[in-house]
């Protein structure tokens, strides 16, 4: 039986930093990824979603534009889009096998499952870690629905070669906003349906109505409090229907309703890996309850208003994780403040305090400013921007909002003020970002 310090079952972002982290300690480390190295961001998650909203927010913005400066508004070709995608993320996979080699661990492609807590069995062999990570993030969901098998997920969604006519999302999350908008713009007639009464759920509400809006202007259809319950084909067409009612002929249809653990196939429960429906139980070192058994990124359970599912999250994890188990640290996990965004269009991003449970709190004050008077945003006719600002008792910044065609960079902006507590007079003493971008005008709102 071969054996090793430490086995990482999973490939992403988590992995990877880990990886790296362990890359001098003289240990055996080896990788084993269940389907493509570098996991879902690399390769149908947020890496090619942003790579496509390149193209996507210039049309959007031209569009914005026309009658005001822009004359013929830019469109997209699909096909040519697309190819220029795969081409460019085709060697992701084998450039993040070769990283991990390069950070002298060994790699592995089969699916893992646990003969005991030191043992897993990959492709019919079975091989010994010292230590083992589970790091298998999360997949897309499948609602047990009738005719779920007809739906398609966000993977099949950033490998199409051809754009349909009219498209479904089920589900009003990050995944169905963000991929709406970049089918709409591309030319595809789509509706979504939520079973919430609005979308985007983690986000302040009433910007997220901003983002509504636009996507509405832009020829988006929602349809709120739905239930989804059957989908059915038709010919060459799917038929969705919801409990309500809702009766919506289309050519596609995405089941957009989340993303759950990656966890099924790991038996888990034939050595007591503890989990509930948001990933593994772990302690404040990633520990799960069985001893030499962590977990790291998204496959993990955890408070989203602390440590939300993201990318970001993830290599923080990893490089922790690293550093605690070669004895770096001894200090449990400390999560800094997270910024997040949707990259819809509007973008919609937020950091620290969430705007809506402050205004539920005498701790705080939430300021709100209207944004679309300024010439950065004026020039691209945004006219929704709009930030607020959440202040605790002694006039720190402690929370961010933003709705606004830039409001991930925008936020980004703000983040290093929470994280550093910093007070008005020491960011103005340091800092003298460039004029006229945001970055500058936050010494006016702080």
């Amino acid at each position: 039986m071969k054996k090793y310090d430490y086995i990482v079952i999973g490939s992403g972002p988590a992995a990877i930093n880990l990886s790296a982290g362990l890359k001098d300690s003289n240990k055996e480390v080896l990788i084993v990824e269940g389907d493509t190295f570098g996991g879902i961001c690399l390769n149908y998650g947020c890496e090619p979603k942003i790579f496509l909203e390149g193209a996507v927010k210039t049309v959007l913005m031209s569009r914005q534009l026309l009658g005001k400066g822009i004359s013929q508004p830019a469109t997209i070709n699909w096909e040519d889009l697309m190819k220029r995608k795969k081409q460019i993320f085709e060697a992701f996979p084998e450039n993040v096998k070769k990283g991990m080699q390069s950070n002298n661990s060994d790699t592995l492609i089969g699916m893992a499952s646990f003969v005991d807590s030191h043992t897993i069995k990959v492709n019919d062999e079975e091989i010994y870690g010292e230590k083992i990570i589970i790091a298998t993030g999360q997949k897309p969901n499948k609602l047990p629905i009738e005719g779920s098998e007809l739906t398609f997920s966000s993977n099949d969604v950033l490998s199409l070669d051809s754009l349909p006519k009219n498209v479904v999302f089920i589900g009003g999350g990050f995944v169905s906003m963000e991929l709406a908008v970049i089918l709409n713009a591309a030319g595809a007639h789509v509706e979504i349906v939520e079973f919430a009464d609005r979308p985007l759920t983690a986000f302040y509400s009433e910007h997220v109505k901003d983002v509504v809006q636009e996507m509405e202007d832009q020829g988006i259809i929602f349809h709120f409090n739905q239930a989804i319950n059957k989908v059915e084909k038709n010919g060459d067409k799917y038929v969705v229907t919801s409990k309500q009612g809702l009766i919506i002929e289309t050519d596609y249809v995405v089941d957009g309703s989340g993303r759950v653990p990656n966890i099924d196939k790991l038996n888990l429960d034939g050595v007591g890996v503890e989990y509930d429906r948001g990933g593994v139980l772990v302690n404040d070192y990633l520990e799960t309850n069985v001893k030499g058994i962590y977990a790291v990124g998204d496959v993990v359970s955890k408070d989203p208003l602390v440590a939300p599912k993201l990318t970001s999250t993830s290599v923080f994890e990893g490089e922790y994780l690293s550093v605690y188990l070669e004895g770096k640290t001894k200090a449990p996990i400390k999560y800094p403040v997270i910024g997040s965004a949707a990259f819809t269009f509007p973008q919609i991003a937020q950091a620290g305090v969430n705007v809506s449970k402050a205004l539920e709190s005498e701790d705080y004050e939430v300021i709100n400013y209207d944004l679309t008077p300024d010439f950065f945003y004026t020039g691209t006719n945004d006219y929704n921007a709009k930030l607020s600002l959440v202040f605790d008792k002694n006039k720190r910044l402690v929370g961010a909002s933003e709705v606004s065609q830039t409001a991930a960079d925008d936020i980004n902006n703000f983040v290093d003020i929470i994280g550093l507590n910093l007070d008005k007079r020491e960011w103005k003493e340091k800092f003298l970002p460039i004029f006229p971008s945001i970055a500058y005008k936050t010494r006016d709102f702080i």
